[in-house]
């Protein structure tokens, strides 16, 4: 029975660090992650411990600030996906990734934001 807790707990662990760390902001957080991704080409949208999702790569044509009905905030971008696909999404700035020198930094903690983004900065082809 100490075993089925155990296992659960670890489990229930495993997937806090992957849920909404950074999609519900402060206005301020929120004004802050809008006016760095203002200034980006592109980001790379990415939870690197969630299975079975892929990074995308995202040009970025705008960033929004959206207030949410409870007081919080999200950030949301429109922009267009290396497939070529249009992208409207409100972002979890834990998952979103800004190259700097051909690495790749979770934003969350470039804007020193606590967040766990479960994968350290990449390297990034040109």
């Amino acid at each position: 029975m100490k075993t089925i807790f155990l296992t659960l707990a670890l489990m229930l662990s495993v997937f806090s660090a992957q849920a909404d760390q950074l999609i519900y902001l402060t206005e301020e957080q929120a004004n802050t992650a809008q006016a760095y991704l203002s200034n980006e080409a592109a980001v790379i949208l990415w939870c690197g411990c969630c299975e079975g999702e892929e990074a995308r790569g995202v040009m970025i044509e705008s960033v929004e600030v959206q207030a949410t009905e409870d007081g919080y905030f999200m950030v949301v971008i429109n922009g267009v996906d290396h497939n070529g696909e249009a992208v409207s999404e409100a972002v979890d700035l834990a998952y979103v990734h800004v190259v700097i020198e051909n690495t790749a930094y979770c934003l969350g903690q470039v804007l020193e934001y606590e967040c766990d983004p479960c994968i350290e900065p990449f390297s990034i082809e040109e």
